[in-house]
């Protein structure tokens, strides 16, 4: 039982359903919504849905598994006493354990693929394999393209979503102007959620390497936090910020069903003052504790702005 419980904490399954959650909020909340503006459901079934989401669950919890593989003697040093690999599990256990997981992953979206017959689908697959690899054995030391990489995945997140409702979209109906402009609806939406998914999960990056800086200085990894320092890095988060902000704020206010009256109270009320209280943690923070407070509020901020789904999916409703 106590290594059942060891696999499982290997797995993070607070950022699995992190990311799964922000998947149903995307389908349930945002894309069946706007569909049935027009009288239509999605065109692609709950029941392949539901394939998406074990494929995503299962190979987002194998790179979780081969990040810790990889980062042991990282751990080693930022947490030696709740560090897994190495500790409590071997290395052996743990690639085992990842090929597993892999596996089940690829079986379910190859199944997905093969209903979809889409062989684009597919390689996005493939894509997401060889990212997260790659990106726990070395992209993650090269500096901006580790950050770069885990923002852009979650910036996939929804945009997946689209690509496989138009594809289905594509099967069930004929080519035409009205299918055209609903095509077009669906990437807004998705794209906007991707793109404000992408900064934020960004700034979040830039945050966790302060934590973790002295592990990856011992290392040699090249983060923000090791190559310009503490004092610059608080500078660029704070700049990235505030695009991610006015980016938010016009892409939640331009699509907006009820020119953001919703909106406007949850922008201001929820992400707005938690930005403010993100970045007065961040000038005041000084210690790993500090920085992993902060590396908090910005995972809050990445909550937040998933949970606008809800108010797209309220107003919608009005």
């Amino acid at each position: 039982m106590e290594s059942f419980r060891e696999y499982v904490k290997l797995m993070r399954l607070p950022n699995l359903l992190l990311v799964i959650s922000f998947q149903w909020l995307m389908y349930h909340c945002v894309l069946t919504p706007v569909l049935a503006q027009y009288t239509l459901q999605p065109a692609m079934p709950v029941s392949d849905f539901c394939l998406m989401l074990l494929s995503s669950f299962f190979i987002l919890a194998g790179g979780y598994v081969i990040n810790d593989y990889f980062d042991m003697r990282i751990d080693e040093i930022n947490r030696p006493l709740t560090r897994i690999v190495g500790r409590t599990l071997t290395k052996k256990q743990a690639m085992v354990f990842y090929q597993i997981l892999t596996g089940i992953g690829m079986l379910f979206g190859i199944l997905l693929c093969v209903k979809t017959l889409s062989l684009t689908n597919f390689l996005v697959y493939v894509m997401f394999l060889g990212l997260l690899w790659f990106y726990s054995s070395s992209y993650k030391r090269q500096y901006v393209l580790g950050n770069f990489i885990v923002a852009f995945m979650m910036g996939m997140v929804p945009l997946f979503i689209a690509l496989l409702e138009l594809r289905y979209m594509n099967l069930i109906y004929e080519p035409s102007d009205d299918v055209n402009l609903i095509s077009d609806l669906v990437l807004g939406w998705m794209g906007a959620f991707g793109l404000l998914a992408f900064l934020w999960t960004f700034i979040y990056e830039m945050t966790q390497d302060m934590f973790t800086e002295k592990g990856d200085r011992e290392l040699e990894c090249h983060t923000f936090a090791v190559v310009l320092g503490f004092k610059k890095t608080k500078i660029l988060i704070g700049v990235c910020l505030v695009v991610a902000l006015a980016v938010s704020a016009y892409l939640l206010f331009a699509l907006s069903p009820l020119e953001g009256s919703w909106g406007w109270r949850y922008f201001v009320c929820a992400i707005l003052v938690t930005s403010g209280y993100f970045i007065y943690s961040l000038v005041k923070a000084s210690t790993r504790m500090d920085y992993q407070f902060t590396a908090n509020l910005a995972k809050a901020l990445l909550v937040l702005l998933m949970g606008y789904a809800l108010i797209v999916y309220w107003e919608y409703q009005l």
